[in-house]
């Protein structure tokens, strides 16, 4: 795999798309492979708080609110 860098952000859009996808892909397998290994929990958002799964079935409630999925009506944004 060849290193990407860009000059300016001109040159962003020309990055091939596979390979950032690819790169970000790999590096998120490697910090889950850390997490994993020092046992720091993984984080999942449910309907009724927040939880970290522990490597031994463990699961810690870490927030308590409204996490539900939210449907928005209008899709139209006003920027200005």
């Amino acid at each position: 795999m060849k290193k990407m860098t860009v000059k300016s952000l001109k040159d962003e859009d020309k990055l091939p798309l596979k390979e950032v996808v690819k790169i970000v892909h790999k590096k998120m397998d490697d910090i889950l492979r850390i997490v994993d290994a020092l046992d720091l929990g993984r984080t999942e958002v449910k309907p009724d708080g927040v939880y970290r799964t522990f490597n031994d079935g463990n699961m810690v409630k870490v927030a308590v609110g409204d996490f539900r999925k939210k449907r928005i009506p209008n899709k139209r944004i006003k920027l200005f």
